[in-house]
């Protein structure tokens, strides 16, 4: 539509100025006035159709950046760290993705589930197996 609307206007400017030079009517100026329209008509398709994939590109690139903040600031899903290599897991992760260790260190005792880096029990105070 921008196409034939840019045609159409380019034949019309090019009949206007050429009249200028014999001195006689422009017959084809009316055609800028179905190409302006279109042009503004093809431009505003042009930008609707393409709002989906901007916005699309737009949340990918913010939402990592959000998401990041956000777990500084302590809101919203955390981290925790790995005992065994310094790895940053999920905060509901049961083994770490970068070595595969248990997240967690279940006591032999009571079997209360503890921190993966927890020397003793948070329960009872037993001593947890290495």
């Amino acid at each position: 539509m921008v196409g034939i609307g840019l045609l159409l206007t380019i034949i019309a400017m090019a009949d206007f100025f050429a009249a200028f030079g014999g001195f006689g009517v422009p017959g084809n100026f009316w055609m800028a006035f179905i190409g302006l329209p279109l042009i503004g008509i093809g431009s505003a398709i042009t930008k609707f159709a393409y709002l989906g994939p901007a916005s699309r590109y737009v949340a990918g690139e913010v939402t990592p950046t959000i998401r990041d903040t956000l777990g500084a600031l302590g809101i919203g899903g955390g981290t925790t760290t790995c005992a065994s290599c310094g790895g940053s897991n999920a905060a509901d992760a049961t083994y770490c993705d970068d070595c595969g260790a248990p997240m967690r260190r279940v006591c032999p005792s009571c079997r209360t589930a503890n921190a993966g880096d927890a020397k003793f029990c948070k329960s009872c105070g037993a001593d947890l197996p290495v």
